[in-house]
């Protein structure tokens, strides 16, 4: 792969590149000014896909010293998602869920397409009524049901985390995370995949605070781009 052309995680740049610092943090995720190009889209699936992505707001992630204190990383999903629907379908959906599922910032499933990619948006930031949970079951088990209840489509799940999980059985979630009903991707901001036990079926991106720029967004492509109709760029 192009190390020039690998998009790498919102938590890791530096304040300069959000643009007006006093700027709320919902409202700078969406201000982000973009230097990087996520590349050719392509065609839109020829099969319905449901993308669901989640996204942790614990502490060890927004904190001063999280993995994504600027919590940035919205703004690089955004531009993921607002890249695919420029060439989106109705039978391509896309939802947002959070740790603290259910919150107000969860977005139930909607079509990839720029008319609707601003409901997308609104999922996009940390949510109002949450207390940073860093437990991944609750948000899981909603992401099967919404999977279920789409048994047409083709799912795909991305969770953006750095997997210090206090759920009360953590091997149980990552299994029951391995067992998703469809491809299953976690996006593990600020540490090393060694240093976690996933199943050899879960594909890991890794993002640290050396990589470059759009790291999270090109992630979010990747998994978006698993049923489209081109090559992923290169």
């Amino acid at each position: 792969m192009n190390t020039e052309q690998r998009l790498h995680a919102s938590a890791l740049l530096a304040p300069r590149l959000l643009g007006t610092v006093s700027l709320g943090r919902e409202t700078a995720a969406h201000a982000t000014k973009v230097g990087y190009d996520l590349g050719d889209p392509g065609r839109p699936s020829s099969v319905p896909t449901l993308l669901i992505a989640v996204a942790d707001d614990s502490a060890s992630v927004t904190a001063p010293g999280g993995t994504d204190p600027l919590v940035n990383r919205y703004a690089e999903m955004d531009h993921a998602f607002r890249t695919v629907a420029r060439r989106g379908s109705r039978r391509e959906l896309a939802a947002v869920l959070h740790f603290d599922s259910p919150c107000d910032a969860d977005v139930a499933p909607r079509p990839l397409t720029l008319h609707t990619v601003r409901a997308l948006r609104q999922g996009l930031r940390l949510p109002g009524n949450g207390f940073g949970s860093s437990e991944l079951g609750p948000a899981l088990r909603r992401a099967v049901v919404l999977a279920q209840a789409h048994p047409e489509h083709e799912a795909t799940l991305v969770v953006l985390s750095d997997f210090a999980l206090l759920d009360s059985d953590v091997d149980g979630v990552l299994a029951e995370f391995a067992a998703f009903p469809g491809q299953v991707h976690a996006v593990l901001l600020g540490s090393d995949a060694s240093e976690h036990q996933f199943d050899a079926s879960i594909t890991v991106t890794p993002v640290h605070r050396s990589d470059p720029p759009g790291s999270v967004a090109w992630a979010l492509f990747s998994s978006l781009m698993t049923h489209r109709g081109t090559a992923q760029p290169s």
